[in-house]
């Protein structure tokens, strides 16, 4: 089962359709069964849970700035994949620093060497992602970029667990980062 994170205003319903309704619906997709969870009122990882994905939300929507991820990642060690705010929140939990830097659109997105051998990413030398952001977070050395932008990375993977964090919104156009998270990544 996977175990989704809703990270949106919960007063503002479209923003939840937009960014969390589309990563659900790929899940369905690929197969694997589901668990919705706001992250305000998420107490504790399902016993059945195989993986983690947290979801972005709108470019204006800080809300889930005022939430943690701690208890979470204490209690977890197996896949995880944070999109947008669901990254800034994963690496700004394990030590990054959330910076302002905007990016809207598509954009071009490069892999590293890294990157093309890596079980998410492996195959792809470049692509276009949807980026709809004005903040990210530099890494610390434990996370691994495995692509990047002119202006930031946006994929990178934690060095000891896998975890991942994607900064562009993978649910709009490449879809096959969500495929091979839930097929490729579980343990």
């Amino acid at each position: 089962m996977i175990l989704i994170i809703d990270l949106t205003h919960p007063t503002v319903q479209i923003l939840s359709d937009q960014f969390v309704l589309p990563v659900l619906r790929i899940v369905q997709k690929s197969g694997h069964s589901l668990e919705r969870a706001r992250i305000e009122t998420l107490q504790s990882i399902p016993s059945s849970c195989t993986g983690i994905i947290i979801c972005g939300t709108a470019l204006a929507d800080t809300w889930y700035q005022t939430h943690s991820l701690s208890p979470i990642l204490a209690a977890w060690n197996g896949p995880i994949l944070g999109i947008c705010a669901g990254m800034q929140m994963l690496l700004s939990h394990t030590g990054g620093e959330i910076v302002s830097r905007t990016e809207i659109g598509m954009i071009p997105i490069t892999l590293t060497a890294r990157g093309r051998k890596d079980a998410l990413t492996r195959g792809k030398e470049y692509f276009s992602g949807y980026a709809l952001h004005q903040y990210t977070v530099i890494q610390t050395r434990i996370w691994h970029v495995l692509a990047r932008s002119e202006k930031a990375a946006h994929i990178v993977r934690h060095d000891t667990y896998p975890w991942y964090g994607v900064l562009f919104h993978p649910e709009v156009r490449n879809e096959w980062i969500i495929e091979r998270f839930v097929t490729e990544i579980q343990l």
